[in-house]
């Protein structure tokens, strides 16, 4: 089973590259979407990810940070123009479906380049602290206005849009390029079972199932582990071997143009 992982974030420490990259052949995932959200997230800059692709041109696949509110969309073309295959966004000034935003999603849609945006209640740290910006910005119901103005932009949603689960699994449903990933939900099913009953959320069968990513943030000690649960899963729902290889490969590899 070939896997990608649509969600990886570059970290600020010494020798972080080369475990990743490692942790992720161990584990049989063969691309990696490399984000870095730069100092203020204590990652490396756009730079910093495109210098790892260079490295590692095989198995990185770069993604260019975007900060809603302060980049634009002059900054997305020279990005793409450089070699980005994508985006990813968090901590918007506004409304992820805010009309100040969609020059943005038109270059993305018009570049080809899908945007990976944080969803749900989001991590602080103490640089944050004065940030204007709120998780109410990121909730999953935000990305369906996105869809329904930019049909042809692919759409990725992190963390199946937590606590908002039930909202994320139904926008999957609904957009046919609206797709979510599970890093940070309870896979296991020993937390928030209430709102991660996987069986009831992708109740539309094997294609509901098929709308998924995988996705694991990128630290290094995760890919074998939820690589597993996404498969325990899937093989406790019936999702047949091709159900399944789109989730871990198809679904990403045709977005972003990989054969």
């Amino acid at each position: 089973m070939r896997v990608i992982d649509n969600h990886c974030h570059y970290q600020k420490r010494d020798g972080y590259l080369e475990e990743m990259v490692q942790a992720a052949t161990d584990a049989g995932i063969e691309k990696l979407c490399l984000n870095g959200g730069g100092e203020r997230w204590r990652q490396h800059d756009n730079d910093g990810v495109m210098a790892a692709a260079e490295q590692h041109p095989d198995t990185i696949v770069p993604v260019a940070f975007v900060f809603l509110g302060e980049d634009s969309v002059d900054d997305v073309r020279a990005w793409h123009g450089a070699g980005f295959k994508a985006l990813k966004t968090q901590y918007p000034t506004n409304m992820y479906d805010a009309d100040e935003f969609f020059p943005i999603y038109e270059a993305a849609e018009e570049l080809g380049m899908p945007i990976l945006f944080h969803t749900g209640i989001s991590a602080r740290f103490a640089e944050h602290d004065r940030w204007d910006t709120s998780s109410r910005y990121m909730m999953p119901l935000t990305l369906d206005r996105i869809a329904r103005c930019f049909p042809d932009l692919v759409i990725w949603g992190a963390h199946l849009g937590v606590p908002d689960t039930w909202h994320a699994a139904m926008l999957m449903r609904v957009n046919p390029k609206i797709y979510f990933d599970l890093c940070g939900t309870d896979t296991t099913g020993k937390r928030w079972t209430t709102i991660c009953n996987f069986a009831e959320l992708f109740y539309g069968g094997e294609a509901h199932w098929g709308k998924l990513v995988f996705g694991n943030e990128g630290g290094p000690g995760g890919f074998l582990p939820l690589l597993r649960d996404y498969l325990a899963l899937m093989a406790d729902a019936g999702v047949s071997p091709e159900v399944q290889h789109k989730v871990l490969w198809q679904n990403v590899a045709d977005a972003l143009g990989i054969e």
